[in-house]
């Protein structure tokens, strides 16, 4: 078994000092994966123990997780899509040239074309608009495409602007996977985002 943690060691995470960020600013303006160490540590764990070889990631921030995550695995197919929020921001990106990019929003006829042409994808990670509505729509649209397994970042609901990912994962059937760990890098002992795996088997 590889060290995953040791891969993961060059990856800023979202710590005390993107926390001080987010409570000025009411966003995380950081050029940093936007995830809990622990929780990016499960979601290697898993993708290591399910074989994945093919991932899509639906909201990237500046890129850094998706960088991170295809430096440590280098999928067969990888792809993402965003509409460009950090840039906006005025923060650089890091989407590595092998991915398949498309700037756009996940709502668009745009990224139903090319979701469409990208095919069977064994693992897609949706960490767009967190509203209820959005993240609903984003779930119903894909799971329409061929996958293995959809996740979901924040499905704790720990902050107010991610509840309604917390009320879709509560309210979807089939078998479910919670990586759910202590955000220890900002101090405390509980998580305060977490990651939901869902596939369409009973769980």
């Amino acid at each position: 078994m590889r060290d995953l943690r040791a891969a993961l060691a060059g990856t800023k995470c979202w710590d005390q000092h993107t926390q001080a960020l987010f409570e000025e600013h009411g966003e995380a303006l950081e050029d940093c994966a936007l995830q809990n160490r622990e929780e990016l540590l499960g979601l290697c764990e898993f993708i290591e123990a399910q074989g994945i070889r093919s991932y899509l990631e639906i909201g990237v921030w500046t890129g850094r997780t998706i960088e991170a995550l295809n430096r440590v695995f280098a999928f067969d197919k990888v792809a993402a899509c965003d509409h460009g929020w950090a840039a906006q921001r005025g923060l650089p990106m890091h989407v590595p040239a092998e991915v398949d990019w498309l700037q756009a929003d996940s709502e668009s006829p745009e990224f139903l074309s090319w979701r469409k042409e990208l095919g069977h994808i064994d693992l897609v990670l949706i960490d767009a608009n967190h509203s209820y509505r959005a993240v609903k729509r984003d779930f119903e649209l894909n799971r329409r495409f061929p996958h293995r397994f959809l996740a979901f970042h924040d499905i704790t609901g720990f902050h107010p602007a991610t509840r309604g990912v917390a009320r879709l994962w509560s309210e979807l059937e089939g078998a479910k996977v919670e990586i759910v760990r202590p955000h220890r890098e900002i101090g405390v002992e509980h998580s305060t985002m977490g990651i939901g795996i869902w596939s369409a088997g009973q769980g």
